[in-house]
């Protein structure tokens, strides 16, 4: 049975060498593994780019090996393009090298090159964030006490 390569070489003009018409095929279908599931976030970052002012962005959500941010406020032309190498700078200044995977209007999402640790970053938001969730404690534990009841 022909590969992928093979099949799509097989209708490439007679006049293409090997290496050309293997080059011209779009590359074997990989079995990808099932996407990671995300952790819902709203952290402030950066977005670090060649040649371009860095940008303000807001982490959607994450997972261990890509993340979704948003740019409001960015021109469209100002958004990091498909495929583009870039920068995201997470809180504590740790900056993580990785490729853009998709941009729809304001918002877009990228691979990550190196696994995130995503139960540090969380652990780390909520540090960030204690004085909020001290000041949600006392309307929160009335409630938890008042529903362990019935």
């Amino acid at each position: 049975m022909a590969s992928g390569r093979e099949t799509a070489a097989y209708g490439a003009p007679r006049e293409m060498t090997d290496s050309q018409r293997i080059e011209a095929s779009p590359p074997p279908t990989r079995h990808l593994q099932p996407r990671a599931p995300r952790q819902r976030t709203l952290i402030g970052g950066l977005l670090l780019r060649d040649a371009m002012a860095q940008q303000g962005i807001i982490i959607r959500n994450v997972s261990p090996h890509g993340l979704c941010a948003a740019s409001r406020g960015t021109p469209r032309e100002a958004m990091p393009l498909h495929g583009e190498v870039v920068y995201i700078r997470l809180p504590e200044n740790r900056e993580h090298l990785a490729r853009v995977r998709w941009v729809e209007d304001h918002a877009f999402g990228v691979e990550l090159f190196s696994a995130l640790d995503v139960e540090a970053l969380a652990a780390a938001n909520r540090r960030r964030n204690a004085h909020f969730l001290q000041m949600l404690d006392p309307v929160v534990r009335p409630m938890t006490a008042h529903l362990s009841s019935i």
